[in-house]
């Protein structure tokens, strides 16, 4: 009951519509940095949901600012999405290390998608005071698990901090709070969508495709002579690269395409994270570019209809602003700290 807690208080603590999405923003923007984007769409929608419609608000504007600011946060941390967790292993880099430098590009997105959702949905975020306060929106919490699971995340964070290897820490706190928690197999299965399962296998066979018929090869040829340049020129080119390729084969694979050529590069530490940011905030082009959008207007789908347009001219103009600070915040930390 911890984020059925955290985003009825977000709810109770707006007192306009507007306030309620700046809320939202940051508040699912920095729990993707440490609970994973994913986790976090997936608890939060269906709060949303009940939210929104408890207050007499169009959901849309909330539901979309879910999606993008879930994967805007989660650029600043390892342990915030697949293709950062895949970076941190391979680059080394420490906890503290990659949030210093990723921090402060995310927090920047997420002031900026802020105010792009604010213009976009202006219509929607127009109206009075907000009709109920927390105390009528109740929020089921488990205590004596909460306790458990909150000694659990803290663990976790304390060995990442202290440069404990990731995968190794988070499958055994994960294993540990199965057992101090009690959790029986069984409730955890009645809560699996099989069926989004069954879509990502069937989308990840397609991305496979695409990847031997040499398009991906083709893309990483035109970009290269960027990226074979000086720093700045290859973050230029590295953004470029990731926009276009992580919304044709997903950004883990993308990833994954761009990581041996990236280990020759002389500035690979910041390339590595230029390379994080990305292919993290390419995610928000379109509804296909990320698995947390899916998560999102799948489980969205059940009350309310967002088309893949509605999403996607959202999207654009989202991806390319933050994408473009990004690039801007990078290259200013490459000037102030060249060493890294």
């Amino acid at each position: 009951g911890f984020f059925d807690w955290i985003a009825v208080h977000v709810a109770g603590s707006a007192r306009t519509r507007f306030q309620l999405l700046t809320l939202l923003v940051f508040t699912s923007g920095v729990l993707s940095a440490f609970f994973v984007n994913d986790t976090i769409c997936l608890i939060f929608t269906p709060i949303i949901l009940t939210v929104t419609e408890r207050l007499n608000l169009p959901a849309k504007p909330y539901v979309i600012a879910l999606a993008t600011s879930s994967n805007i946060g989660s650029s600043m941390s390892v342990t915030g999405n697949p293709q950062n967790a895949l970076i941190g292993v391979s680059a080394k880099f420490s906890f503290l290390g990659f949030l210093a430098h990723l921090a402060p590009v995310a927090l920047v997105g997420l002031a900026l998608n802020v105010g792009l959702l604010a213009i976009v949905f202006r219509r929607d975020l127009v109206g009075g005071p907000l009709a109920h306060t927390a105390s009528h929106l109740p929020a089921e919490v488990d205590r004596t698990l909460l306790v458990k699971c909150a000694f659990a995340a803290s663990l976790v964070v304390v060995l990442w901090i202290f440069n404990f290897s990731f995968p190794l820490v988070a499958i055994s706190v994960g294993a540990l709070i199965l057992i101090i928690g009690r959790v029986k197999s069984g409730f955890v299965h009645q809560y699996v969508d099989w069926t989004l399962l069954l879509f990502f296998a069937a989308l990840f066979v397609v991305i496979r495709g695409f990847e031997l018929s040499g398009a991906t090869d083709y893309l990483i040829q035109r970009f290269e002579p960027g990226l074979r340049g000086g720093p700045v020129s290859q973050l230029f080119a590295l953004s470029g690269a990731m926009l276009v390729l992580s919304n044709l084969v997903s950004n883990v694979p993308a990833v994954l395409l761009f990581r041996p050529l990236v280990q020759t590069f002389s500035h690979s530490h910041f390339v590595w994270l230029a390379l994080a940011s990305a292919s993290t905030l390419a995610g928000n082009f379109t509804p296909l570019s990320s698995v947390a959008n899916l998560i999102v207007l799948q489980q969205a789908n059940k009350k309310i209809s967002i088309t893949f347009w509605e999403f996607t001219r959202v999207g654009i103009i989202v991806t390319l602003s933050t994408t473009a600070a990004s690039i801007a915040l990078l290259a200013l930390e490459y000037f102030l700290f060249p060493g890294f």
